[in-house]
């Protein structure tokens, strides 16, 4: 049995506002549900709560094109990121993460704004949004402000949004169509798995094979979402040969103990990701490229 205080659905953000102002006490935002009802029904952590449901809000649930981003309402499901032409044109990176979230019933019923506000590590599409460098748009207090993806995490299941914040779109970068990409999940089980590790990898290179644009990051591995600007510059600029490539690898699995700690999955992760980057840099590089 869900235990709230209140439950109240808006369909607009006029509506979302007008709510917002009318109540006491804590306030818990619904967008979708497939963490927080979970969590609901666990205890009763949230029987002083009174439940705004936003999933209905249209404004929240659109992807638009603008000149030099894509605006992914923070609603809209990864399902429908899955499927958008527009995300697999422009971000296909986030396009494939977020088909990789559960099944589809859980697709259609997750939002990119619920997972960002849940800030669970493990959670797909961040290692993809950290990699593409996303802003999230916040509404507080009437007044609507961007922020860039990490700061709106503190830690683990915590963010710095106060609980009556709105996460109202986020803002992605167009990626041109000459980025490679890759996105490696690690589960304990070829469907429906919790990642273990997810790996985001985008690179660029011109016509000579120099590389002039790289990010590599590991998701369900660090505490939020991070990106490496040390890792990056180990490859732009330069034509990478087999070493370069093993020097990113060790340099990133490194990471794992430097900014995770030494735990149980450290002596498990490490490798991992060093065998990881090194099959995905090959590939995204191509074999001739470093021989």
């Amino acid at each position: 049995m869900l235990k709230f205080r209140d439950y109240i659905r808006v369909e607009s953000k006029a509506e979302y506002e007008k709510a917002i102002a009318s109540i006491e006490g804590p306030v818990l935002l619904l967008a979708g549900g497939s963490d927080l009802l979970v969590q609901a029904r666990q205890d009763d952590r949230y029987e002083d709560h009174t439940v705004v449901d936003i999933f209905g809000i249209e404004e929240l649930r659109t992807i638009e094109d603008t000149e030099g981003h894509l605006v992914i309402g923070a609603c809209v499901t990864h399902e429908a990121i899955a499927q958008s032409l527009l995300v697999n044109r422009y971000a296909p990176i986030l396009a494939e993460a977020a088909l990789s979230v559960g099944s589809v019933q859980i697709r259609n019923h997750s939002s990119i704004g619920g997972n960002l506000a849940n800030a669970s590590p493990a959670a797909d599409t961040l290692a993809p949004l950290a990699v593409l460098n996303a802003e999230v748009v916040i509404l507080k207090d009437g007044i609507e402000s961007v922020v860039p993806l990490a700061e709106i995490f503190e830690g683990p299941y915590k963010t710095n949004l106060g609980d009556r914040d709105l996460i109202v779109s986020v803002r992605v970068p167009k990626l041109s169509a000459d980025v490679r990409h890759d996105y490696t999940k690690v589960g304990r089980r070829k469907a429906l798995s919790i990642s273990r590790m997810t790996i985001a990898t985008l690179l660029q290179t011109d016509e000579n094979g120099v590389v002039t644009r790289f990010d590599m990051t590991m998701g369900a591995t660090f505490p939020c979402p991070m990106t490496f600007p040390d890792i990056s510059a180990m490859l732009v600029g330069k034509r990478p040969t087999k070493e370069d490539i093993s020097e990113v690898a060790r340099a990133l699995s490194a990471k794992i103990p430097e900014i995770a700690g030494i735990r149980a999955s450290t002596r498990y992760k490490q490798p991992v990701c060093r065998r990881l980057s090194v099959r995905i840099l090959q590939e995204l590089i191509g074999d001739e490229q470093h021989a």
